[in-house]
């Protein structure tokens, strides 16, 4: 039945996780200092394992400006993820990826604060992941 145009749900390769066990701590779409929110913060423990929201392969993993370590996953259908905060990666680019493979680890405890920020993008377009999530099974 035609109750959802197939464009605009998410259509990943396969599989969907969360990228680390937290809460929400900035959310899509809230104000911010430069404007609304890109993507969505999750705090959580210190040294919390973060994992590959999706199955496809790390396009960039190393250092990018003040964004600390930046991971960013090629979903395929012109999907990416961009995970930035990471204190410790474990992959590298060119790298294929499982949906929930472990990729690194937020800061320990002492450490700058574990927050991971996780931005979607389609396109090259930043979109609203929570749709995406609410999709895993």
């Amino acid at each position: 039945p035609p109750e959802s145009r197939p464009e605009a749900q998410p259509q990943p390769g396969a599989g969907r996780a969360l990228p680390v066990a937290g809460r929400v701590a900035t959310g899509w779409g809230e104000a911010g200092p430069g404007g609304p929110h890109r993507g969505i913060t999750f705090a959580a423990s210190p040294g919390a394992r973060v994992v590959s929201p999706c199955a496809g392969r790390a396009v960039y993993a190393a250092p990018f400006r003040s964004y600390g370590l930046l991971l960013i996953v090629d979903c395929g259908g012109e999907y990416h993820f961009v995970l930035a905060g990471l204190d410790r990666l474990d992959v590298a680019a060119g790298q294929r990826l499982l949906a929930g493979e472990p990729v690194g680890l937020l800061a320990g405890p002492g450490g700058p604060g574990a927050s991971l920020y996780v931005e979607l993008r389609r396109g090259g377009r930043p979109v609203d992941p929570r749709p995406w999530f609410a999709g895993r099974g």
